[in-house]
């Protein structure tokens, strides 16, 4: 029974579950596995208690906060190991632990039987090394009780470190969803398998370093995950080989369409970005204004005046958006490049033009759609908070809707085609400025036009994009410019295989 590092790529670590899934494996393993519901428990509260020794060694005092259901069966059998060692437990049981009923109940019975002692929020006295979060488990479908949140405000005001057990309490499992509050947590140990909520929508943002204890049983999840979970090292080798006497012409050619007046920096960032990632010949198409001004200092990016350029045939792939704006000329550059046929990416106000012109485009289509929360909701013609109420339903429908690819940007991007949906874990809010999408659809467009499908193309950008976020971090967050990224990228694609290995600070929760 392994705990495992997310960063690391690893079997157990690339499927992504609903909470139903895995209530699902947990009631097979009774039924199949001969073993019985508080075996697993007990399996869950070692797993949790190795955690917190192995990351908190010198924790002496913990506060275990306990709920009323299966949870808090895991929070007492972590205090009686705990106990076991010597260390300082303090138990804090929402509600009446006399109602606590089955395993939960079981283990409650056991760690009084060793003497424990459980008590209340009102009574707790001092300050803790370490708090473990028992509170809720992945039942949580609504808004929280007053008493609930008083407990999880506790936690959150101590200043000692958090282990959430499953994931943070207040925390909706499947969708990433904060309905009230949430426990923020320094650590999250998944039980089982990897919940969808834990790693998009506001769960990045309370989750901390993220783990996995399988606890033996994840074999026993039949059913196909919800999501799976990039990993760098694996989408790399998706990249073309390139032959030793290749030629500018035959290792892609991209056409980047926007660049409105006040707009060029959009354009010029995407057209890097593709040049970085390896494309062989990039052509800029914007507004007559600042043409001329595009390949100054970046002289290797060809450039062209809308109306003027009509030979959309020229390219293998086209990126259709950054800096289009929404006027005349905007929908004039937006409908030619539409025509053309060509696989594209269609981010920014071409995501705009696209809601406005077309309702729906369902089926297979070569393009990728790359929105924002608030570009899916224009697409979707809902809110902003109904697309990040649950961010996994809304990319399925956008590509049910609008087919091809379809990438919905955020804390966890996720990235669905017909058949699947994936999610990336790299990133960082450092990446939250002016730039970062446009820099995106050019990668993707880079890897369209060296022959990799959408879905192939995308998967790879945004774990390439991501992880060079991660990168050009290091330096610290606030001020991250999205030229920053462009150094990083040439670095990782260059990078073999093995990078991950060999070079683990650059791996983001290492």
């Amino acid at each position: 029974m392994d705990i495992i590092n997310l960063e690391k790529s690893h079997s157990l670590t690339q499927s992504v579950w609903t909470s139903e899934q895995i209530r699902r494996g947990e009631r097979l393993a009774v039924a199949s596995a001969g073993i019985t519901l508080f075996e697993l428990m007990t399996r869950a509260g070692q797993a949790v208690f190795a955690q917190a020794r192995r990351a908190w060694p010198e924790a002496r005092r913990w506060w275990i906060f306990t709920g009323g259901g299966n949870n808090a069966g895991d929070g007492y059998i972590v205090a009686r190991l705990a106990r076991d060692a010597g260390i300082e437990v303090d138990v804090i049981q929402l509600g009446d632990a006399g109602r606590l009923t089955g395993d939960a109940a079981t283990a409650r019975d056991y760690y009084q039987a060793q003497g424990g002692v459980i008590g209340q929020l009102e009574g707790v006295q001092g300050s803790p090394d370490l708090i473990i979060d028992a509170l809720l488990g992945t039942g949580l479908t609504g808004p929280l009780s007053a008493a609930v949140v008083q407990h999880i405000r506790r936690i959150n005001q101590s200043s000692a470190p958090v282990l959430a057990v499953d994931l943070p309490s207040g925390l909706c499992a499947d969708t990433g969803q904060i309905l009230t509050e949430a426990v923020v947590a320094d650590q999250t140990l998944c039980l089982i398998g990897l919940k969808a909520g834990v790693l998009t929508g506001r769960g990045p943002d309370v989750t901390g370093k993220v783990l996995l204890a399988d606890l033996d049983m994840q074999a026993l999840l039949a059913h196909p995950p919800v999501a799976s979970l990039m990993h760098w090292q694996q989408q790399r080798a998706a990249l073309p080989a390139r032959r030793r006497g290749a030629h500018k012409g035959e290792v892609g050619r991209l056409l980047i369409a926007g660049g409105h007046q006040g707009m060029n920096g959009a354009i010029r960032l995407a057209g890097e970005a593709a040049l970085r990632c390896g494309t062989g010949l990039v052509r800029l198409v914007s507004h007559d204004s600042h043409a001329h001004l595009l390949n100054m200092m970046r002289p290797e990016l060809m450039t062209a005046v809308f109306p003027d350029f009509s030979d959309w045939q020229w390219a293998d792939a086209l990126v259709l958006g950054p800096g289009l704006g929404r006027d005349d000329w905007s929908l004039g550059l937006f409908e030619a490049a539409f025509a053309s046929g060509q696989p594209m990416v269609i981010d920014a106000d071409a995501l705009w033009w696209l809601a406005r012109r077309y309702q729906s485009l369902p089926g297979q289509r070569s393009w990728v759609l790359t929105p924002h929360s608030g570009e899916a909701a224009t697409l979707l013609h809902c809110t902003v908070a109904e697309i990040e109420a649950n961010r996994l339903a809304a990319v399925q429908a956008l590509q049910q809707q609008y087919g091809g690819v379809v990438v919905l940007k955020g804390a966890g991007s996720l990235i669905a085609d017909e058949g699947s949906v994936s999610l990336c874990h790299y990133g960082n809010p450092g990446m939250a400025s002016g730039g970062m999408g446009d820099l995106l659809s050019g990668i993707i467009g880079a890897f369209m036009a060296q022959g990799l499908s959408p879905f192939n193309a995308a998967s790879l950008a945004v774990c390439l994009h991501g992880l060079a976020g991660d990168m050009a971090a290091t330096q610290g967050m606030r001020g991250l410019l999205a030229s920053d990224l462009l150094s990083p990228l040439r670095s990782l694609i260059n990078q073999d295989d093995d990078y991950d290995n060999k070079h683990p600070e650059s791996v983001p929760g290492r």
